[in-house]
C-alpha cells in the first residue's frame, strides 16, 4: 500500500519540486461570479456554464443549498438559513459574521434589519484578505444605505475613502491574477467595485482571472492553489518513504526558495500574506531534510514564529494579538527545538492541554475532522521533554484521554468520520491511524488499515471528502491531501511496528 500511494503521490510533483493540486470548485464562489457577470452583462457563455455547474453541484450544508435555491428561482426560508448558520456565527467574531452576511446580501438572502455595520469592527491590523473584505463590505453597506436616503454628504465622503482603498489594493496586485490567490475575497471586492466602477479595466481583468480559474468541474474554487502548504506536507511524507528521498530533497529546495522577507511562508506562490501554519510546516520539513544546509532559512523561520507568539502562550494564524489557534500553536511547538525555546513553548503546551474537551477531543480550527486536530496536538505534546516533569505528566494524561476518544469514536467499519457518528472517510481515518500508531503503540490497528485498503484506487491513490475549511466552517477540497495523509499514516505504522 505504501509503495503504491507513494508512487502515485511522487508523479504529481513537478520538476521544480512543487505539488500543484487544483482546488475543487465550490458553490459560493461560483454563485458570486455568476451574479457579478449578470451585473456586468459579461461573458454569456460563462454564465451558462456556471448555471449548469450550480444545477448539478451537490450542496454541502444549508448555506450552499439556499444559495443554489435562490439562484435557481426557488423559494428558501430565511429562518432555516439563519438556523443553519448559527453554529458558524457562534464564537466566530464580527469579522467572520461580516463576511458570511456579505455573501448573503450579494445573493439576496439576508433578511431586512439583520445586516451588521462593518464600521462597528474596531480598526486593527488584519490579514490582507480580511482588510480587503472589510473595505468591500463597507462600500456595499454605505452605498446601500446612501441609496436608501442616508446623509449623502457624510456617506459620500466615507464611501470615497473606502473606494480609494479598495482600488489601490486591487491595482497593486499583478493584473489578470486572482487577488492574493483568494477567489472569494476577490469576488466580494469586485461586487463592491461594480457599485462605482462598472466595466472598468480592474473589473475586466478580475473577471478574466476568475473565469479562467474554473476547473474541470466547471466551478470556481475558493483559492487558486495551495502549493506551499501541500508540498510541505507531501515532502514530509515522501521523505520517510523508501526510494523518494531525492524527490523530497528537491521539494525542500523549492520550499526554501519560497520564504518571504519576513522569514515566514504563505500558503501559495501568489500571496504576500505569511502565516504561522505554513511557516511551522516548512521549518519542520527543512530541519528534517538538512538542518545544517538550511540553517539560515530555519533561523529566519524560527524568528518569525517567535514574533507571532501571544502573551498567553498560544500562536495565532497571522498576526500577534489575534486569537490563538490550536493548530498554529501545535505547529509552532513541533517546529521549534525545546532546548532553545522551552521558555516560550511551555506556555504554548499549557494552552493546548487546557483546550482539551471533556471527552478527550480538541476543537478543530482550519479543518473539520476531530482526528486532524488530535493528530497535530498529540505530536506537539510528544515534544515535551521528560525533564519538564509536571508538564510532561500533564501532556501524557492529555494524550491518554485523546487516545481513548479515538478508540471510542471508531466506526463499525474500522474508520473515522469528521465527528463521532459521521460516516467514515479516508482523511479522518488516516489522521486517526497516524495518531494511534505513534502515540498508542500496541493498539490493534488491523481494522482501520483494512478500511484504507478497501479505499485505495487501482492507480494507488485515494479519495476523500473535504477536510479543510475556509472561511471557517465552509469546506474546500484539495484531493491530493488524501494521498498525503494516508502515506503519513502508513509511514508511522510501518516505522513503529518495526521498532
Amino acid at each position: 500500500m505504501r509503495r503504491r500511494v507513494a508512487r502515485h503521490l511522487a508523479v504529481q510533483v513537478d520538476g521544480e519540486g512543487a505539488l500543484r493540486d487544483r482546488c475543487a470548485g465550490r458553490i459560493i464562489e461560483s454563485a458570486l461570479l455568476l451574479l457579478l457577470l449578470r451585473k456586468e452583462r459579461a461573458l454569456p457563455r460563462v454564465q451558462k456554464e456556471l448555471q449548469e455547474y450550480l444545477q448539478r453541484a451537490q450542496p454541502k450544508g444549508t448555506l450552499e443549498r439556499v444559495v443554489v435555491d435562490a439562484l435557481s428561482g426557488r423559494a428558501c426560508e430565511a429562518d432555516e438559513l439563519l438556523a443553519g448558520l448559527s453554529g458558524a456565527r457562534h464564537g466566530s467574531g464580527m469579522r467572520k459574521r461580516l463576511l458570511l452576511d456579505t455573501i448573503l446580501v450579494l445573493c439576496g438572502l439576508l433578511p431586512d434589519g439583520t445586516r451588521p455595520d462593518p464600521r462597528e469592527i474596531a480598526p486593527r491590523p488584519q490579514a490582507v484578505w480580511t482588510e480587503l473584505t472589510l473595505y468591500a463590505a463597507t462600500i456595499l453597506y454605505v452605498h446601500d444605505n446612501a441609496g436608501a436616503g442616508a446623509d449623502a454628504g457624510e456617506s459620500g465622503q466615507e464611501l470615497a475613502e473606502y473606494q480609494e482603498l479598495l482600488v489601490r489594493r486591487l491595482a497593486a496586485f499583478p493584473a489578470r491574477r486572482v487577488w492574493e490567490g483568494n477567489a472569494l475575497c476577490h469576488l466580494v471586492a469586485l461586487h463592491a467595485l461594480h457599485t462605482f466602477r462598472p466595466g472598468s479595466e480592474l473589473m475586466r481583468e478580475g473577471i478574466e482571472a476568475l473565469s479562467r480559474l474554473r476547473g474541470p468541474d466547471g466551478g470556481v474554487p475558493f483559492i487558486d492553489g495551495q502549493e506551499v502548504f501541500v508540498t510541505s506536507l507531501a515532502a514530509v511524507a515522501l521523505a520517510s518513504a523508501p526510494g523518494h528521498e531525492r524527490l523530497a530533497a528537491r521539494m525542500g529546495q523549492y520550499l526554501a526558495s519560497r520564504q518571504h522577507f519576513d522569514g515566514g511562508w504563505g500558503y501559495n506562490e501568489a500571496t504576500t500574506q505569511t502565516d504561522v501554519d505554513d511557516t511551522a510546516r516548512c521549518v519542520e520539513l527543512l530541519r528534517m531534510l538538512d538542518a545544517r544546509r538550511y540553517r539560515h532559512v530555519i533561523a529566519a523561520g524560527e524568528e518569525y514564529l517567535c514574533s507571532r507568539t501571544n502573551e498567553a502562550g498560544g500562536f495565532p494564524t497571522y498576526l500577534r494579538g489575534h486569537t490563538s489557534d490550536l493548530d498554529m500553536t501545535a505547529g509552532a511547538v513541533i517546529a521549534m527545538p525545546w532546548n532553545r525555546y522551552g521558555n516560550m513553548l511551555a506556555p504554548a503546551v499549557d494552552v493546548l492541554i487546557d483546550a482539551q474537551q471533556p471527552d478527550g477531543s480538541f476543537e478543530p480550527s482550519w479543518t473539520l475532522s476531530r482526528s486532524s486536530a488530535i493528530l497535530r496536538i498529540l505530536d506537539a505534546l510528544a515534544c515535551v521533554p521528560a525533564a519538564e516533569t509536571a508538564l510532561h505528566r500533564r501532556a501524557g494524561e492529555a494524550t491518554a484521554k485523546a487516545v481513548a476518544f479515538l478508540d471510542e469514536s471508531r466506526g463499525s467499519d474500522g474508520g473515522w468520520g469528521h465527528v463521532p457518528g459521521k460516516d467514515s472517510d479516508v482523511l479522518s481515518t488516516a489522521q486517526a491511524l497516524a495518531a494511534l500508531a505513534r502515540h498508542a503503540p500496541g493498539t490493534d490497528l488491523a481494522k482501520p488499515l483494512a478500511y484504507l485498503t478497501d479505499q485505495q484506487h487501482d492507480d494507488g491513490g485515494f479519495s476523500s471528502i473535504a477536510d479543510q475549511a475556509g472561511p471557517r466552517p465552509l469546506p474546500f477540497d484539495f484531493p491530493v491531501l488524501a494521498d498525503v495523509q494516508v502515506l503519513t499514516a502508513l509511514n508511522r505504522l510501518i516505522a513503529h511496528n518495526a521498532a
